[in-house]
């Protein structure tokens, strides 16, 4: 009886174990990870042309003592131009397409549950470099500049309005469900002006 008694307390056991492992998750756990909303087609092109640059930048720089010794038997005119062209190669152009590639966005993702926007961009060493933002702090300049979309916290980033996954999260970021501010300009217009603006026009 004793024994019976012990298998119907392990088989109501086990069944307790069962029920507590198909438990439902919270809401949070359940929905914590981030979805990805937006992918740039161009970040592989700029991790490459990156990497090409900053390549030939310090073969550059560890050529230099060969190049000064050739130099230094052209004339000085000659010299210099060549000296400033190369320079030009060497230094400048990985800080140029730094300032362009740093604001491209490769990769944005968005919490479901805090709503918060994850973008991702490269660094000068081609490390990524997370922004994290809402849509309270996204700025949309009324002309947009040079590789330029938005403003996160001042920060410009350009996006790509045909990358979104779903054209919900671009018009949500983009500011397209608030309502629109109509500014008039009323600079030069006197009392005169207003009254013919009133006035309903001819037809001829």
């Amino acid at each position: 009886m004793s024994s019976a008694s012990s298998e119907v307390d392990k088989v109501r056991k086990q069944s307790f174990e069962s029920d507590s492992d198909v438990k439902p998750k919270p809401e949070k756990e359940r929905n914590g990870d981030a979805d990805v909303i937006y992918v740039g087609t161009l970040a592989r092109h700029v991790r490459i042309v990156k990497v090409f640059s900053m390549s030939t930048s310090v073969a550059g720089i560890c050529l230099q003592p060969f190049l000064y010794t050739k130099l230094s038997a052209l004339p000085v005119i000659l010299a210099v131009a060549v000296g400033g062209f190369a320079s030009f190669f060497i230094y400048l152009t990985p800080v140029l397409l730094h300032l362009v590639s740093k604001r491209y966005v490769t990769q944005m993702t968005l919490d479901p549950v805090s709503r918060q926007y994850t973008a991702i961009t490269y660094t000068f060493f081609l490390r990524k470099h997370v922004h994290r933002f809402t849509v309270d702090d996204v700025t949309v300049p009324n002309v947009p500049g040079l590789f330029t979309s938005i403003r996160v916290r001042g920060v410009p980033l350009f996006i790509d309005r045909d990358l979104f996954t779903d054209r919900r999260h671009f018009v949500e970021l983009f500011k397209y469900t608030d309502p629109l501010e109509w500014e008039i300009l009323s600079e030069g217009l006197t009392a005169d002006n207003d009254r013919d603006l009133d006035k309903p026009t001819k037809k001829l």
